[in-house]
């Protein structure tokens, strides 16, 4: 699938990524942004077993033009029964948030099935999830 596209201004408005994950698994959600020139900056990762990115800042728009948010969410589902792993890939919800972008954009961006892989025993899922961000 191609990378979901974000608006953004050049007025000195900070983005900021919120990311949440609902599952019964324990999440884990990292945040990496490829700056157009090639600069990759890690902004984080999630620390509650949920996967739960809240209010993070990227940065300013005036240096995000042309940039992506690659955001990582790995599930760990060993805590629950082995007979819902399945379904748990299959009703994997994760919406990410984006705010000090243009208005009337469609957020929240969703988690699309071909974002989402299983490991070969089902224990594990890993979504990945891209998001340019492109001046109006």
């Amino acid at each position: 699938m191609e990378n979901e596209i974000y608006l953004i201004g050049k007025d000195g408005k900070v983005i900021t990524l919120t990311v949440t994950v609902t599952t019964p698994g324990i999440a884990t959600t990292e945040v990496k942004l490829f700056l157009s020139d090639g600069t990759i900056i890690n902004k984080g990762n999630s620390t509650n077993g949920a996967g739960l990115i809240s209010d993070r800042p990227m940065d300013v728009d005036t240096k995000l033009d042309n940039s992506t948010i690659k955001i990582e969410t790995i599930i760990l589902l060993s805590k629950v029964p082995e007979s819902a792993w399945e379904n748990c890939f299959d009703n994997l919800e994760i919406n990410y948030y984006l705010d000090g972008g243009a208005e009337n954009q469609n957020i929240p961006f969703k988690l699309h099935n071909n974002e989402k892989r299983k490991s070969s025993n089902g224990e594990l899922i890993r979504a990945i999830k891209r998001i340019d961000l492109n001046r109006m």
